[in-house]
């Protein structure tokens, strides 16, 4: 209660800081997913064809990482600025369990076909297509939560 007190006392009182904490917040989201994207679109085999996945998800991945860790605690803090609009705001849940089966599926799934030598094209593209999916409906998720407060 004493962290969400002091957070909320500190993005609320500056007329700055609430916006800058969004600025991160949607700029680490920007990085992660497009990092992400940039790999599902050579596994679509819609680009960087002279690269190989594997070769483009070593070069992707600490940005993803970094950004990863800019969300989470820009996140963290704009949840405990307002956490009673959150908890009654009806996407805010479902873009979290979206966000949830996101990260799960990039680094588990779509992390092992990525770095598979050949995979069958299907196979690549079909996970590059749920990926797509997952991380679109996070970012539409977060959209109509900042709508709907």
């Amino acid at each position: 209660m004493l962290l969400q007190n002091a957070v909320a006392d500190a993005l609320n009182s500056a007329d700055w800081a609430f916006a800058l904490a969004e600025c991160v917040h949607i700029g680490g989201f920007a990085i992660g997913v497009g990092s992400i994207a940039v790999l599902d679109f050579r596994m679509l085999n819609l680009g960087l064809r002279h690269e190989t996945a594997g070769r483009i998800l070593r070069y992707t991945e600490p940005w993803t990482l970094v950004a990863l860790v800019l969300v989470f605690f820009s996140g963290a803090a704009l949840f405990l600025s307002q956490t009673e609009i959150y908890l009654v705001n009806l996407i805010f849940p479902i873009k979290m369990y979206v966000l949830a089966a996101a990260l799960l599926f990039n680094f588990t799934i779509h992390r092992k076909v990525a770095q598979m030598e050949s995979p069958p094209p299907a196979l690549s593209k079909s996970v590059a297509g749920v990926s797509l999916l997952l991380w679109a409906a996070v970012v539409f998720g977060g959209l109509f939560t900042g709508f709907l407060i």
